[in-house]
């Protein structure tokens, strides 16, 4: 009887240490320090993976870890073998841990554990793309500016992190500015800064560019800018008209329901007396 009296703390007890362990050992995979055995086998696993042929499913992993910013949110030493590497302590965490309940729960927390990270990096980059719609639109503007007053256009995309308050995009500006002293090829600079993003408005200010170094008739694309900036404007309001409005019939919905449930137990309690009355 002791054990079974006993067996919800020692669950509990159980999936609270192997959460611990499992985040120490996450936290030491993403970000292990230069003295540390990990550290150690991160350089071992990076040497091998130079001399490794990459395959289509890992550059694939790369791309998409990018363009979500999963760098940027995980660490900056996030790459794919990482990932995955999380993706399956997190699985084994779980199943451990569920499996002191039963060997089902193990399965489905396990599952859903390893799923945590997939699911909730796209969802956190779209959340960032509703906040960086204020700094592209600005940062169109300030390009119209300054090519108007005969700045070249790199340098007046560049000079745009000054006005930027999102710290990704200011991040990913500035290596961009870096990137074009350094190699000296803006186009492949350029490339990078795309695909550092999955947002259509960095896309079409990307290819703005290029169509402005190619056609060297950067004035004729003021227009376009202009009408992109006001485009993103209007879809600023209107993101935040909708969530306004889902937000006042959420509220109104909790009001009409808290009414129903107050009617309900007053008819409920006043029946229930009235048949005490009877009695």
């Amino acid at each position: 009887m002791v054990p079974n009296k006993y067996y919800a703390y020692i669950a509990m007890a159980m999936m609270m240490l192997c959460s611990l362990l499992s985040g120490v050992i996450i936290c030491m995979v993403m970000d292990p320090g230069k003295s540390s055995v990990i550290a150690g086998g991160a350089e071992f696993a990076g040497m091998i993976r130079k001399r490794r042929k990459r395959t289509a499913l890992y550059i694939r992993l790369e791309a998409w870890l990018r363009k979500n910013g999963a760098s940027y949110h995980l660490g900056k030493r996030t790459d794919p073998g990482r990932f995955v590497a999380v993706c399956v302590l997190l699985c084994a965490a779980g199943f451990l841990a569920g499996n002191t309940i039963s060997p089902v729960s193990g399965i489905m927390l396990g599952m859903g554990l390893g799923m945590v990270l997939p699911l909730s990096i796209p969802a956190i980059n779209r959340s960032d793309n509703r906040k960086m719609l204020h700094d592209i639109r600005l940062i169109y503007h300030s390009m119209g500016v300054q090519i108007k007053s005969g700045v070249y256009v790199t340098d007046a995309l560049a000079e745009c992190s000054a006005s930027v308050e999102n710290i990704r995009l200011k991040s990913a500006l500035s290596a961009f500015y870096a990137d074009v002293i350094m190699k000296s090829d803006i186009y492949a600079s350029l490339e990078r800064f795309r695909s550092s993003f999955d947002d259509r408005y960095i896309d079409s200010l990307c290819m703005t560019v290029v169509q402005a170094l190619e056609s060297g008739q950067a004035l004729d694309l003021l227009k376009d800018i202009a009408e992109q900036a006001s485009d993103m404007e209007n879809e600023i309001f209107a993101a935040r008209k909708a969530s306004l409005d889902r937000l006042l019939t959420l509220s109104q919905l909790m009001v009409l329901g808290a009414v129903l449930c107050t009617a309900l137990y007053t008819c409920v309690i006043y029946m229930m007396s009235r048949a005490v009355g009877f009695r």
